[in-house]
């Protein structure tokens, strides 16, 4: 299946309403891509959000995003020093309340980064755009209800494969560097920030594929909805 053809069976069969997303890790600036201009503030959340409004497809670099959490999850950018990362959190905490405590903070970010780590580095910066207008991209971002979530999973689990769900604090690390690190996709209530500043309706997940699984499935996405969608008359 063509990319075309693979943004029509989303949008026709399973209903996509909202843009599909398409992220592509590229090691220096493309002539074909024009530079994002300015700061998307506080960072990937707000620049979907924009390509959603509106869409274009950007190049992005760390002068871009007021949040790193995309770059330096998909080894475009270097992390910050731990250190310095957790103090930058805690001071964070004290102004928007996430932990109860600089501790319990700690003790989160111990967690998830132990459960995958950063990639390493391995590019210059991000193309994001409509997955329509990006060749070849690295992970896609769907954004869609449970319903739709279904179909997908179904879809996947068709041939085998089980998808992970997560709800956690830090929209890109679970709906892009997890993704990234992994090369497995996985849905994601995604937290606050990312909710709010990408546009996400009350009842939408992210769904997160990497471009090439995604078309594994893609020919099992309309009979996987022909079915669930029908299900309820069956009984």
């Amino acid at each position: 299946m063509t990319r075309n053809e693979l943004v029509h069976t989303l949008k026709e069969d399973l209903k996509v309403k909202k843009e599909i997303i398409a992220v592509k890790i590229m090691k220096k600036a493309p002539s074909h891509i024009p530079p994002y201009e300015g700061q998307a503030t506080p960072g990937m959340c707000a620049l979907v959000g924009e390509i959603l409004k509106q869409p274009s497809v950007w190049y992005v670099t760390k002068d871009n995003l007021g949040c790193f959490e995309a770059l330096t999850g998909t080894g475009t950018c270097e992390n910050m020093p731990r250190q310095e990362y957790l103090e930058f959190m805690i001071e964070q905490n004290r102004s928007y309340p996430m932990h109860q405590d600089d501790a319990t903070l700690i003790h989160y970010y111990d967690k998830v980064d132990s459960f995958f780590i950063h990639p390493s580095i391995d590019g210059g910066g991000i193309a994001v755009g409509p997955l329509a207008k990006v060749e070849n991209p690295d992970l896609v971002l769907l954004f869609l209800t449970p319903h739709q979530g279904d179909i997908l999973t179904r879809a996947r689990a068709y041939g085998g494969d089980f998808t992970r769900g997560f709800g956690g604090m830090g929209g890109c690390i679970f709906n892009i560097r997890y993704t990234f690190v992994t090369g497995d996709p996985c849905f994601s209530t995604s937290d606050t920030a990312w909710r709010m500043f990408a546009g996400l309706d009350e009842s939408e997940l992210t769904y997160t594929f990497p471009y090439l699984k995604l078309l594994e499935i893609a020919d099992r996405i309309k009979p996987t909805a022909e079915y669930v969608n029908g299900f309820k008359s069956m009984f």
